[in-house]
């Protein structure tokens, strides 16, 4: 065990917690955007969409109240939205998987439900809008 201290050098120390350091950039810079849109006067919105089409937009920012939004994609495929106060969550959905289901509740922007099989999507935006769809194309 001598031997490994021995052939350490001091700028091998100096890097190793350099790079330890640099490895939690990446969450302040996600703490430090997600704390810009917790601004007061900005006003969050739940936009539903199915197949890239908007079907709803719901304002969250000062909702005081619970309502169930029923999306029927197909006569057997459909999806219930609950919105309670100023968060939103897909409350049941006949999708296999039921992914969309188990994400719960969002309210802040930039968090999103997915439902892949049903290609419904929930996203709180800001009314900044600073927000960025990223569409990739198969």
């Amino acid at each position: 065990m001598k031997d490994i201290y021995h052939m350490l050098k001091p700028w091998d120390v100096i890097l190793t917690v350099l790079l330890v350091l640099l490895s939690f950039l990446p969450i302040a810079i996600f703490v430090s955007q997600q704390s810009q849109y917790a601004e007061e006067d900005s006003v969050n919105v739940a936009v539903i969409t199915v197949d890239n089409e908007v079907v709803e937009e719901i304002q969250l920012t000062d909702n005081m109240e619970t309502r169930e939004i029923e999306i029927a994609i197909s006569d057997h495929d459909n999806n219930i939205i609950e919105v309670d106060n100023e968060r939103i969550h897909i409350k049941s959905a006949t999708c296999p998987d039921q992914i969309c289901v188990r994400t719960g509740y969002i309210s802040r922007p930039g968090q999103t439900i997915v439902c892949l099989p049903h290609k419904l999507v929930v996203e709180i935006q800001s009314d900044r809008g600073e927000t960025e769809d990223i569409i990739i194309s198969s």
